[in-house]
């Protein structure tokens, strides 16, 4: 086009005399390209300075999202010679848009046979900032490199709005300098990039995503190959302060955060490949990660492997995993040592789990559990594999365990016990004969068999902060199995406890160590020793046996809500049966009674202790009201009897007469009775 442009302004110069031009016109009109349009443009020659100067007039240009009005482009040193036109000093005026220019500097030559065209502009403005071009580009391909400087972050963003680019944040501030080198044949087929963003803020309608005061740094280069895109890049943080829901990230000198990273964009199947993610920041984690990761797909992200070469605890801990966890159990842990793994994971399945603790401490803030200098290795599927790791202390509630030593097996499937274990319970030791953990596509799950041999009920209550209890503890555990988020036992729970037993069947409990855990259970009571149970307490002295149960019980966050309890004392039993003054007081508190007779309250104090011939209470609780009763109710139904006294005076009746009774009023008085 030039060319045939060029030679019909010859042709006018040699039929017209020359010293009668004065200015040469040609109005180009409008031009379309694909994604691209030209209004109003002029092409001008004027001969009536000292040297010829030509003129290119463009009203408007819209292209790739950008619009330029005012486009003007002189150059007074045209070069016309037969294979090319050149102009080796223009000037380039942009009036309103995006793109502005006042007397920017141009040059460009154009060669007719290989339609080439060089150009090179420098002193453009882009969003407040210098934009300098240097372009080469011909039928055999092109080539572009951009240099932004000091451009205006917010005036950047607002321009990758129009040009049709989302982003997920708003009211971005800051300034960005910026190098992009490009080239191709018809679209962009390599590109590489150096870019540094300075005091960088911005936020999302939503509050999920904030900055400010970021340092910013990325270098990198991508190519098209066989309809992929492979980038290889270089990301660091440097300085600021991110929040990226749920994660707040601060970054200085000393602890910025570099991501390297070896990226594969499979277009045809719109997937993204993250061959390589290699992570560090400064005293607290490094690694590597791979992945597949398919937008928009019910399971976006596949094939995950992670490597974590360091991580420091607690650093890493509080910034990278603690805000995934919150209102959850391990999200309220502190931390301490530091960590090595790997893992493998299919779809949602882990395939491959290798953790290594070098002397890592856990414990929950509430005190749920904990665990003290945690030492070895953790090695989870792929062939059989074995692993070892012990720990100097731990605790589940206030409930103290020694050392102990665990050694597993791997067969691919599930982790077992590679040998029973034994480990020091408070003055006892629990002995798990029998552990596995597994998973399916509902999550992990797992199953243990022990017991546990005699502990002191006096540390046993100790250390749960009750009043101090006699006798001893110990019983079996059955089959303890843990899946979808619920504790249950596949048989009888037996505890021998006040020279009887407790029995619990039917337990469960769904998410045991999340914030509101739900218990369900039945308990049977047989054959108890009351004295040494009152004595425990300090509830007053009453010698005989104890039967009861507790059915339907129901917890939540370890709290009572319902169920359906008796105790009383065995019809067989041949005990010797006596109560002291004190238990009677005790007694009649809980029930709201009186006594009854042959003995009056003011001659309780010529008697210590008091036969009787049975006692017993009953509560059902339900919408926090207790609804009471005893042994047997009186003939008159207007009370019941909590202890029934014997035939022979001194004959001593406790007769509750509250049929309903508030819990926690209950509770208070059950609290009351361990006062002397």
């Amino acid at each position: 086009m030039i060319r045939c442009l060029g030679a019909a302004l010859l042709l006018c110069l040699l039929s017209t005399p020359v010293a009668a031009i004065e200015l040469i016109r040609i109005d180009l009109g409008s031009m379309e390209g694909g994604a691209w349009t030209l209004r109003g443009g002029a092409l001008v020659l004027e001969l009536h300075g000292e040297t010829p100067a030509l003129k290119l007039e463009v009203s408007r240009f819209r292209g790739g999202g950008v619009s330029i009005e005012g486009i003007v482009l002189r150059c007074r040193e045209m070069q016309w010679l037969p294979e090319r036109v050149a102009c080796a000093r223009g000037r380039l005026d942009l009036g309103a848009g995006e793109l502005r220019a006042s007397a920017a500097m141009v040059a460009f030559s154009w060669w007719f046979a290989s339609r080439r065209l060089d150009l090179q502009v420098q002193g453009l403005v882009l969003a407040g900032g210098r934009l300098d071009l240097d372009f080469s580009g011909g039928g055999t391909g092109w080539r572009a490199r951009l240099d932004i400087a000091q451009a205006d972050a917010a005036g950047l963003a607002a321009l990758g709005r129009r040009a049709g680019l989302k982003l997920p944040v708003e009211a971005v501030q800051g300034r960005v300098d910026a190098t992009f080198s490009l080239a191709g044949v018809s679209a962009v087929d390599t590109a590489e990039w150096r870019l540094s963003g300075q005091a960088l803020a911005w936020d999302s309608a939503d509050g999920s995503q904030a900055a400010e005061g970021m340092g910013l740094f990325s270098r990198g280069r991508a190519r098209r190959h066989a309809g992929e895109w492979r980038v290889e890049t270089l990301f660091e943080a440097r300085e600021g302060v991110l929040y990226s829901d749920p994660l707040y990230l601060e970054f200085s000198p000393a602890r910025n955060l570099a991501l390297e990273a070896a990226l594969v964009w499979r277009g045809a199947r719109r997937e993204l490949w993250v061959k390589s993610l290699r992570f560090k920041q400064a005293g607290q984690v490094r690694g590597e990660l791979s992945a597949r990761i398919a937008p928009g797909r019910e399971r976006a992200l596949r094939d995950i492997r992670l490597r974590l070469d360091e991580a420091r605890l607690p650093a890493f801990y509080d910034t990278w995993v603690q805000p995934w966890l919150a209102g959850s159990l391990p999200g309220r842990l502190e931390t301490s040592g530091v960590v090595r793994a790997s893992l493998a994971m299919a779809g949602a399945t882990l395939q491959r789990l290798d953790v290594r603790a070098d002397g890592v401490d856990l414990r929950d803030r509430d005190g749920v559990f904990g665990i003290r200098q945690l030492n070895g290795e953790l090695a989870w599927g792929g062939p059989e594999r074995r692993s070892t790791f012990a720990w100097q202390g731990a605790n589940v509630y206030r409930l103290a365990f020694g050392p102990a030593r665990v050694s597993l097996h791997s067969d691919g499937r599930q982790l077992e016990l590679a040998e029973p274990m034994v480990v020091d319970l408070l003055d006892g030791r629990l002995h798990v004969e029998r552990f596995e953990l597994g998973q399916d596509d509902d999550g992990f799950q797992w199953l243990l068999d022990g017991m546990l041999t005699p502990v002191s009920m006096q540390a046993f209550s100790r250390a749960l902060g009750w009043v101090p209890l006699s006798g001893k503890l110990s019983g079996m555990i059955p089959r303890m199995r843990y899946l979808h988020g619920e504790l249950t036992l596949g048989g009888v729970l037996l505890v021998q406890a006040f020279d009887g037993d407790i029995t619990v069947r039917n337990l469960r409990v769904q998410h045991p160590f999340g914030l509101v855990p739900r218990l369900w259970a039945d308990v049977r009571i047989d054959n108890l020793d009351l004295d040494t149970l009152t004595r425990a307490f300090d509830f007053g002295r009453i010698e005989g046996r104890l039967d009861g149960a507790v059915d339907g019980l129901y917890m939540e966050a370890w709290q009572m809500v319902a169920f359906d309890a008796w105790l009383m004392t065995p019809r067989d039993d041949r005990s010797r049966h006596r109560i002291s003054q004190r238990a009677v007081d005790n007694i009649s508190n809980l029930g709201g009674g009186g006594l009854g007779g042959a003995v009056s309250r003011g001659m309780l104090r010529f008697f210590e202790d008091f036969p009787y011939r049975r006692l017993g209470i009953r509560c059902r609780l339900e919408n926090g009201v207790c609804r009471m009763g005893g042994v047997a109710d009186l003939r008159s139904g207007s009370g019941y009897y909590l202890v029934q006294g014997r035939r022979l005076p001194p004959r001593l009746d406790v007769i509750g007469y509250a049929r309903e009774v508030d819990w926690n009023s209950l509770l208070e008085r059950l609290r009351a009775t361990r006062v002397p």
